[in-house]
């Protein structure tokens, strides 16, 4: 978390130093451009409870004069307004579901609750005819009134009607000057809603009606087309010829595909008998038997009988002759001669079996065509007859819904001319109006108390805006919150004539509160998380008169009394105050601007000189008409001269002019280490010092906080919660006078120390603090981390 939630981590003048120490403290700064917030930009400034109350506070009398303003214009209010009198009539409304509604469609919404179809009444009973037939109503039952037409109008309109919750009752209010007119049209009102209502059911009954007979004898003309489409239909597709032709295709299909059947069979049967025979032509012992349906089947046995016979008889013979023999010889021609006969039986009834197989596979050829040609007939009548039958089911179903609508409508209007008669809506008048004794306008109760109510909220709303038009920081919040810069020290209101007593209070009473709060702002700047940062220091203002000057000599006198060696230099050249303060002439020192103006390192050493107190040189400035401090500020001497100062003192502080009026400024905080801005409540503006930081941070300069100067405690500001501080210093002063005066006279004293090769002189710097101081600066501490 940081203080300022920049990240990363920035002060807000530059390096980044923790506020509370070591890695988890918390950070002042990181203010951007933007830094301060939108809501600074608002008329009234950023608003906060405290700050409500701060303004609140200081400015009660304006906000008191607001108040009795409204208090005032409320009684005006109250005077000049017109006395309203009010009038009310109440009338019951009786809603019954409606048999016919719109345009004589029979329903029952149950999804609209009685106080919709209230209000949709009360909606038409708001219109301009009702009006206009209250007007009418009023002018029948009083004919003798004098009112206008216009203020009649203007009455109506502004006259209310509600429906009272948990009931039918609707409640007629009419406002106006004149009880007896307000009485009459409150009355007049609820007898033209009666007639009105009344006309209304009856104008939507017989609308209802006609519209009914009229779609009514549409849906009978819609039912005749249907009946005639249909007709023309069936007669223009011949739906049942083709159905009959389908059949038919059927039949011849069935036909021919049992031929086709029989004769893939019997050619399957010639195909086998073909390969047997060709077996047993080319082989005829594997001749077995044949069935009786192939060709020739008894002659080739008897030739294949007379082939083994033969055989037989020379197998016989060669049993008892050899080869060569005459006999076997004669066999074996024998036998030769059946067996070619045996070929040429089977060669024949192959060819028959050959010439049986061709004739068959001709007829299959003739009739496969012919199925083809059934079957896509047979799917063209089918799909013709698919189609034909959904259209005539559309036409159908047409003529069943004309038919339904046209007997629904018949029954509708049956019911429409018993209906015609009834009501959906009655109004009946409960309650008259009676003429109203007192007004209810204006009211009192809510006029008066409402006047100082607005009043309060316009004052403080004006005192808010006032606030922030004057634009000047009252408390720490302005500070550490709007500017996001930490509150350094709280210097108090001291009564002195002088300015060269005051400057140097801190060494005249050591024990002042003004001295305290010095001591504390020293030792903050003197703490490890300050002390590399707090060598070169210079106080600034935004502008003249807030302290600049009296604040770096106190706190150039409290560090050399430290022990310090404290270098205090005037670098307000155009209006040196040092000089005068320390009451040094002007042969006494060497001028700062002219010195300078020789650009001679080596007068650097001739430009301190004693201020009178021990360990603190000053230097001090001449105003001239000759030499230009801008120019100074540009050149290189001022870098050498602070060089040198670093150099030979522990602790520089500079006084320089305003913020604003001239440019040093900005060179000074560059080549210091950090910047002090000085701030006067009520009297020190926010935006100057907004400016001032924001120009210094983008010239790289390290501002580490305000110090606020010239608080009076003796009166109540947001400062006094420091006054608490004080006055317990003093308690505790007072309580131990002897330890005070043991304490100044070994401040007066000193002792000499020798550390590191220098000598100190005088107290350390927890040593030079009293009791009251220590508690001041511990407080400091615990406060500022409080408001972190």
């Amino acid at each position: 978390m940081y203080y300022g939630g920049g990240s990363p981590a920035v002060y807000y003048g530059g390096g980044a130093v923790p506020y509370g120490g070591g890695a988890g403290g918390y950070y002042y700064g990181g203010m951007t451009q933007g830094g301060i917030g939108d809501s600074e930009d608002s008329l009234m400034g950023t608003v906060t409870i405290g700050r409500m109350i701060r303004v609140c506070t200081q400015r009660w009398v304006t906000i008191m004069v607001f108040v009795i303003i409204g208090l005032v214009g409320a009684f005006a209010y109250y005077r000049i307004s017109p006395m309203i009198f009010e009038a009310e009539s109440v009338f019951e409304m009786n809603v019954r579901k409606p048999t016919i509604v719109g345009k004589g469609v029979i329903t029952e919404d149950t999804s609209a609750s009685f106080s919709e179809v209230f209000n949709t009444r009360l909606a038409r009973l708001r219109s301009r005819t009702v009006i206009d037939q209250i007007i009418a109503q009023y002018r029948s039952d009083y004919p003798s009134s004098t009112v206008s037409d216009t203020q009649l109008l203007s009455t109506l309109i502004n006259s209310k009607m509600a429906l009272q919750r948990q009931s039918r009752l609707i409640r007629v209010t009419v406002r106006s000057t004149d009880p007896r007119l307000a009485t009459e049209l409150a009355n007049a009102y609820a007898k033209a809603a009666e007639t009105f209502t009344a006309d209304q059911n009856r104008s939507e009954s017989d609308n209802a009606v006609a519209w009914l007979a009229s779609t009514t004898e549409q849906k009978k003309r819609a039912l005749e087309r249907a009946d005639k489409d249909m007709l023309d239909f069936r007669v223009a597709n011949q739906l049942d010829l083709m159905t009959s032709e389908t059949e038919t295709t059927q039949q011849a299909i069935q036909k021919i595909n049992g031929t086709i059947l029989e004769l893939e069979g019997q050619i399957t049967v010639a195909t086998e008998l073909r390969k047997t025979l060709e077996a047993i032509q080319n082989e005829p012992e594997k001749f077995g038997s044949l069935p009786d349906s192939v060709p020739r089947s008894s002659e080739i046995g008897l030739a294949y009988q007379q082939v083994q016979k033969s055989q037989a008889d020379r197998n016989a013979l060669l049993a008892r002759y050899t080869a060569n023999h005459p006999e076997v010889k004669i066999k074996e021609k024998e036998a030769e001669v059946y067996a070619e006969q045996f070929k040429d039986v089977v060669f024949r009834a192959l060819e028959t079996c050959k010439a049986n197989q061709d004739l068959l596979q001709r007829q299959l050829a003739q009739l496969t065509p012919r199925r083809e040609e059934l079957t896509k007939r047979l799917s063209e009548l089918e799909l013709k007859i698919v189609s034909a039958k959904m259209k005539l089911e559309q036409l159908e179903r047409e003529r069943e819904v004309a038919d339904i609508g046209f007997r629904g409508l018949l029954q509708r209007t049956s019911e429409a001319q018993i209906a015609n008669d009834e009501n959906t809506a009655i109004i009946k008048q409960v309650e008259q109006a009676y003429e109203p004794r007192k007004p209810v306008l204006p009211n009192g109760m809510l006029i008066f108390p409402a006047g100082p109510a607005i009043g309060l909220v316009l004052g403080v709303i004006f005192v808010l805006i006032l606030d922030h038009l004057e634009d000047k920081i009252v408390g720490i919040a302005d500070i550490e919150q709007r500017l996001r810069l930490k509150t350094l020290a709280v210097l108090p209101h001291v009564r002195r004539n002088k300015r060269e007593q005051l400057a140097r209070l801190v060494a005249d009473d050591k024990f002042s509160q003004f001295s305290e709060a010095i001591a504390g702002l020293r030792n903050l700047l003197d703490s490890p998380r300050y002390q590399e940062m707090a060598k070169v220091l210079l106080c600034m203002s935004t502008q003249p008169g807030e302290g600049k000057t009296i604040s770096s000599c106190s706190l150039a006198i409290s560090c050399a009394l430290s022990g310090q060696r404290t270098l205090l230099i005037d670098f307000d050249m155009r209006r040196p105050r040092l000089a005068r303060i320390f009451d040094r002439k002007a042969n006494e020192f060497h001028s700062l601007p002219h010195t300078l103006a020789k650009n001679d390192r080596a007068l650097f050493e001739k430009l301190p000189i004693p201020s009178g107190i021990e360990n603190l040189d000053i230097v001090l400035s001449k105003a001239s008409s000759e030499i230009s401090p801008a120019s100074l500020m540009g050149s290189g001497v001022i870098v050498d001269f602070f060089r040198w100062a670093r150099e030979n003192y522990d602790r520089i502080l500079i006084d320089s002019p305003p913020f604003g009026i001239v440019g040093d400024v900005m060179s000074l905080a560059t080549l210091a280490d950090s910047v002090m801005i000085m701030c006067c409540p009520d009297r020190t503006r926010f935006q100057p010092i907004k400016h001032a930081a924001r120009h210094l941070t983008e010239a790289g300069a390290r501002v580490i906080g305000v110090i606020v100067n010239d608080v009076d405690f003796g009166r109540r500001n947001q400062f006094s919660q420091y006054d608490y501080h004080y006055r317990y210093a003093y308690r505790y002063t007072s309580r131990y006078g002897a330890y005070g005066h043991a304490k100044r006279v070994a401040a007066a004293d000193g002792q000499e120390q020798q550390a590191g090769g220098k000598k100190r002189v005088g107290l350390d710097a927890e040593d030079d603090l009293t009791p009251a101081a220590a508690v001041r600066q511990d407080v400091v501490d615990v406060s500022m981390t409080d408001d972190e």
